[in-house]
């Protein structure tokens, strides 16, 4: 994960080895323009399927097929706003070594090498897959409220094989590997874009707090008498009570130590956790967030969920889109 080595031999500036994408189509001067960023500037987007807007129609394929990319995301919708020439390199999946020096696809090399003293924009939500968020949350899957667990040999929720004798092994690790990863990441991004203004994006919340948890829970299954001819319910919300507040409870934490990471490396945060709690993938009231919808065989020997489970859905990412666009207005007028 340290950058070091990457941007110290010249490598960031090194040209993309796959398509650049084009900037959001639009035949109509840009509804904004920016100070500090005039408009035709280089914008580059780095980071995560919460950047690429995975899930959602209008596919880039970009940088490969794999990463899910769509031309609904963010970064696309910031372009068009403000007129700006954008390098999108986002990718589900992706970790904050494959921004700054790991190949996460043949062909794709770190998405930092995208960047250069021509860039004056950067965004990037990135920490989820550090931590394994995105995958713990599809073993937590469970049968009710109290239990168990599709995949933990009949465990009763996830935090009961994750925490043991009061250590958190999830949060620890957060703290320590996840932390360290996320400072590294906005060092390299720093160093490789030296005239860029930064705006590091976080996660909404996918597991509410308590007051915005309802009183007789969240959970929705995720199954009923049509799955067993193979058919699954649409935007279920199968956590445990236990795991809920579990979760969310990983989910501060991911939270605060990318707050306190973009602090000391002195980089515009946007925390969307703190305010989207009403509208997590538990609410069934304007979510900014999908819930699970699975696929599978009706002998339910392979169960997968679908692209965009637990990632923003069009209500989501334009309120991310917002977000961003205030804080690039505030940085760069």
């Amino acid at each position: 994960m340290l950058a070091g080595s990457l941007v110290g031999s010249g490598a960031a500036s090194a040209a993309p080895m796959w398509p650049v994408p084009e900037p959001w189509p639009s035949t109509a001067v840009p509804q904004e323009t920016l100070a500090g960023i005039p408009a035709g500037s280089e914008y580059v987007a780095l980071g995560d399927s919460y950047s690429a807007g995975y899930g959602l129609s209008d596919l880039t394929r970009l940088p490969t097929s794999a990463c899910g990319q769509s031309a609904q995301d963010y970064p696309h919708r910031i372009a068009a706003r403000f007129g700006l020439a954008l390098k999108d390199v986002t990718c589900g999946g992706a970790t904050s070594a494959d921004i700054t020096s790991g190949f996460q696809f043949k062909g794709v090399p770190p998405q930092i090498r995208s960047l250069s003293e021509q860039t004056r924009l950067v965004t990037l939500t990135i920490g989820g897959n550090d931590a394994d968020l995105f995958g713990t949350a599809a073993s937590c899957l469970a049968i009710s409220a109290k239990g168990p667990v599709f995949s933990g040999r009949d465990a009763p929720s996830c935090r009961s094989t994750l925490v043991s004798d009061g250590v958190d092994q999830l949060g620890a690790k957060i703290q320590s590997r996840v932390a360290l990863g996320i400072a590294d990441t906005l060092a390299a991004v720093k160093a490789a874009a030296p005239n860029a203004q930064i705006v590091f994006l976080g996660y909404p919340a996918i597991f509410p707090d308590a007051d915005h948890t309802p009183k007789g829970g969240c959970f929705r299954s995720a199954l009923d008498l049509g799955t067993l001819t193979g058919s699954f319910p649409t935007n279920s919300y199968p956590f445990t009570n236990t795991d809920v507040r579990y979760l969310h409870g990983v989910q501060e934490d991911l939270n605060e130590v990318s707050k306190t990471a973009a602090r000391a490396a002195g980089v515009r945060f946007v925390d969307v956790f703190s305010s989207t709690q009403a509208h997590s993938a538990c609410a069934t009231k304007k979510p900014y967030v999908s819930g699970v919808s699975l696929d599978g065989t009706a002998n339910l020997r392979r169960i997968d969920l679908q692209p965009g489970a637990l990632h923003p859905n069009m209500r989501g990412v334009a309120y991310l889109t917002k977000r961003v666009a205030a804080a690039t207005r505030d940085l760069a007028g």
